[in-house]
């Protein structure tokens, strides 16, 4: 009996079976820690669904290496493009080509496409934030509250800028707070110390309250005195793994309402997909996805503990 060929696409391994040979092109994600990501779940999705020769892979990637680690994948045509997630959005800026879109402004980013050989800097940040403030109900707070002054950070005040009266800015660095203010308009924004939190919360009516920290991955942590929070506040954690943080429940709690990370996750992933494959992402598949691989849904209001 003759043997049998592999058919296009597959190769043959010992026992004779076909097996599917691996995605010829990559899109990675880069940040320090990146174990508790989700992203790869519903992009990886997002491809098989489109039909794309594409594979997404989550890589650690410490500080002093992101320089090298960008070098490297604008030599690697397999490459077409990357995340980019805490702690680099910031500093990932001096290593490409050029950046585009909000990127400019914000000088932040967290997309990475490879264009005509070039590495270019996107931020799917903001539209996602705003997307996920538009499917909670969100809409125009008087005082908002962001804790940190990172990259999502930015995002998250430019956005609220078209929306809220008055945007506070908390950070350990006063002056990271300050340089995110000024993404704002004058006297819009007010840069505060992050030990300051509780005693805003205490004496000013805040209408919302942004989490753009890591505090709280570790399901224990929270980055505020809980009994600050007030019935009718609406309290966003940009932290999603877990989805409903230690912040969240005791929003829930005080009668607050608590919106998870899932929401700007997905949206800015399925912006960043399209930037990737210059094709209408498949929403509906990367949100299956992602909510089964949380165990938990978007709009679900967390139970308790």
């Amino acid at each position: 009996m003759g043997s049998t060929s592999p058919t296009p696409g597959s190769s043959t391994c010992s026992a004779g079976r076909p097996v599917a040979d691996p995605p010829s092109q990559e899109v990675l994600l880069l940040g320090d820690p990146v174990e508790h990501s989700l992203s790869a779940v519903f992009q990886n999705a997002a491809f098989s669904a489109a039909g794309l020769d594409l594979r997404y892979v989550a890589r650690r990637v410490p500080a002093a290496e992101l320089a090298e680690v960008v070098r490297t994948i604008r030599r690697d045509g397999a490459v077409v493009g990357a995340n980019v997630t805490v702690p680099h959005k910031l500093a990932v800026t001096e290593h490409l080509d050029r950046l585009a879109g909000s990127a400019l402004s914000l000088k932040a980013v967290n997309t990475i496409a490879r264009e005509r050989g070039r590495l270019v800097g996107y931020n799917t940040d903001r539209a996602g934030f705003a997307r996920s403030l538009l499917e909670a109900g969100v809409d125009q707070p008087a005082r908002a509250l962001i804790l940190g002054a990172g990259g999502a950070a930015r995002a998250v005040a430019a956005e609220l800028g078209d929306r809220a009266a008055e945007v506070i800015v908390a950070s350990r660095s006063v002056a990271a707070a300050d340089d995110v203010c000024r993404l704002l308009r004058p006297r819009q924004g007010r840069a505060v110390a992050f030990d300051q939190v509780d005693r805003i919360l205490a004496r000013e009516a805040i209408d919302l309250v942004v989490n753009a920290t890591p505090i709280g991955m570790d399901g224990r942590s929270i980055p505020l005195e809980p009994r600050r929070l007030q019935a009718g506040q609406v309290i966003v954690d940009l932290v999603y793994r877990p989805v409903w943080t230690s912040l969240l429940l005791a929003a829930r709690a005080a009668g607050a309402r608590p919106v998870n990370g899932l929401g700007m996750l997905l949206y800015q992933g399925a912006a960043a997909f399209e930037i990737w494959t210059a094709r209408p992402a498949p929403l509906a598949v990367m949100r299956a996805a992602l909510e089964e691989a949380a165990g938990a849904s978007i709009a679900e209001d967390p139970a308790g503990p």
